[in-house]
């Protein structure tokens, strides 16, 4: 009775295991509608650098484009994940997640600006970044990871702004389209520059709470981006 005992409970751990390793494949199926989204949330964010322990935020909108080559701009977070997964729900069985389109524009936590015409051009300014714990960190790809974590921003850059050029210029954008095109203009008369165009501090933000904040200096810009999680 006791080795029968002991059997039935050795195939009821069995069946226990079986159980959930089904349910963990069943989790980490990559064609869900969950699972895709936050996914394509997370490497949008780790391929741009930005967002929760990243150098960057996305100066929204943004365009992204989908494997079926159809593209679409977002202008939040938020909206960045409803358009990824409304697009999942058209193409159920599609596991191809979506890239970014360029140019686009990008903030960094010291408060400088910069717009990228190319994934290459894209890789040499990633390449000066230095996230918190230092280089190599901030990426997504430490112990623990879930799909999601990366996904999210710190914040959204509130307009009107103003930026000071390299030349000490200073330039008012009442908008994104405004900022974008300011720093077009400086990215092509000045191509060989290194200094990139900077906000004037203070400037208002919106929290991922829907709170917004004064950040008054690049020093306090910087403390809320290390604080936004790693």
């Amino acid at each position: 009775m006791i080795k029968l005992m002991k059997n039935f409970a050795g195939v009821a751990f069995i069946l226990a295991m079986i159980g959930m390793v089904s349910c963990d494949k069943s989790s980490l199926d990559v064609t869900s509608e969950e699972y895709f989204t936050l996914g394509a949330m997370d490497s949008l964010h780790r391929d741009g650098q930005c967002g929760r322990g990243s150098c960057f935020e996305f100066v929204y909108p943004i365009s992204i484009k989908f494997a079926d080559g159809t593209t679409a701009k977002v202008t939040s977070n938020d909206n960045l994940r409803e358009t990824i997964r409304t697009w999942k729900e058209s193409n159920p069985s599609a596991t191809e997640r979506p890239t970014l389109v360029f140019p686009l524009d990008v903030l960094a936590k010291d408060g400088t600006l910069a717009t990228v015409a190319s994934e290459t051009e894209f890789k040499a300014l990633l390449a000066t970044c230095a996230p918190k714990g230092g280089p190599g960190k901030g990426r997504g790809k430490g112990r623990g990871h879930k799909p999601g974590d990366r996904g999210q921003n710190c914040f959204k850059l509130n307009f009107p702004v103003s930026v000071t050029l390299p030349n000490s210029t200073v330039v008012a954008a009442a908008d994104h389209d405004a900022l974008h095109t300011i720093l077009q203009n400086w990215r092509k008369n000045n191509p060989t520059s290194t200094v990139r165009p900077a906000l004037v501090f203070p400037i208002k933000v919106t929290l991922t709470d829907g709170t917004v904040k004064t950040v008054a200096t690049k020093e306090e810009l910087i403390a809320l981006k290390d604080s936004c999680g790693n």
